[in-house]
């Protein structure tokens, strides 16, 4: 198999890791050993200084079609008792934990079908830039199963409960301009414009204050589920943190010195 053949492309470009499905002949699902690779990609992003984003895209017409259940084998051959929560504990549940913990930022540019843990990808990316045709479901139920990858977490807090039910209990599919509307996604644009709108965003972050970026989403996240007490502790120690980078002194310096600011990451 060719780099080019390969179901999961990653490279670095510049500040930017890029990852890119391309499986088409199953809707870029993932199997086992690409959710290892994204996870291997996305915890060495978040320790190489270099990178200052993350994207995730497709090189062809759907985004992400979900896990692809054909790896397990014939359905009248159960693998043993057990074996699902123990694989989500190892794998999925280790990725998408990885995606919120991640304090590099993460821009997922979809198109077509992002379902299943498609779906929980692009929801998890900080930023999703999402073609208005695009068909975002959580299918679950409609073939006898529970969500997986934290859907039944996120939905009810991105879009409240009532219309997660419509997508979690009712497996309704929604297209791309619904999930803007309802706030699933930040931006819904047409097909054509979708790799360029994110792009954008990704360029935005490449030249962003990194330090300050990531622990605002951290502490984003990390309210979900804080107190408002112990919220405004960390809320001081981000302070603390942010305030003593290079960044912070960088608007300062332009203003001085009159010249673009210029944040470097540090």
């Amino acid at each position: 198999m060719t780099d080019a053949d390969a179901p999961l492309h990653t490279r670095q470009d510049g500040a930017v890791l890029r990852i890119t499905f391309n499986r088409p002949e199953r809707r870029n699902a993932l199997t086992d050993a690409m959710i290892m690779t994204l996870l291997d990609a996305i915890e060495t992003a978040e320790n190489t200084d270099s990178v200052r984003v993350i994207s995730i895209d497709s090189a062809n017409d759907n985004f992400c079609s979900g896990f692809d259940l054909s790896q397990r084998g014939k359905p009248d051959t159960p693998p043993r008792f057990g074996a699902t929560q123990r694989r989500l504990r190892v794998d999925i549940n280790r990725f998408i934990t990885t995606m919120f913990e991640c304090q590099t930022p993460i821009v997922a540019a979809v198109c077509g079908h992002a379902q299943g843990l498609g779906l929980a990808i692009a929801l998890a990316a900080d930023v999703a830039i999402v073609a208005d045709d695009a068909v975002l479901r959580a299918p679950f139920t409609a073939i006898g199963m529970t969500p997986d990858s934290g859907l039944a977490w996120l939905l009810p807090r991105l879009v409240g409960i009532a219309r997660a039910k419509q997508m979690v209990l009712l497996a309704e599919p929604v297209s791309g301009v619904q999930a803007a509307d309802w706030g699933l996604v930040m931006r819904s644009v047409r097909s054509a414009d979708v790799a360029a709108t994110a792009n954008e965003i990704v360029d935005q972050f490449a030249a962003s204050a990194t330090v300050a970026v990531g622990l605002a989403k951290n502490l984003m996240y990390r309210g979900l589920t804080t107190e408002m007490a112990a919220h405004l502790h960390n809320e001081a120690i981000g302070l603390e943190m942010s305030s003593r980078t290079e960044d912070f002194k960088e608007p300062r310096r332009a203003k001085r010195d009159n010249h673009p600011i210029n944040f470097q990451g540090r």
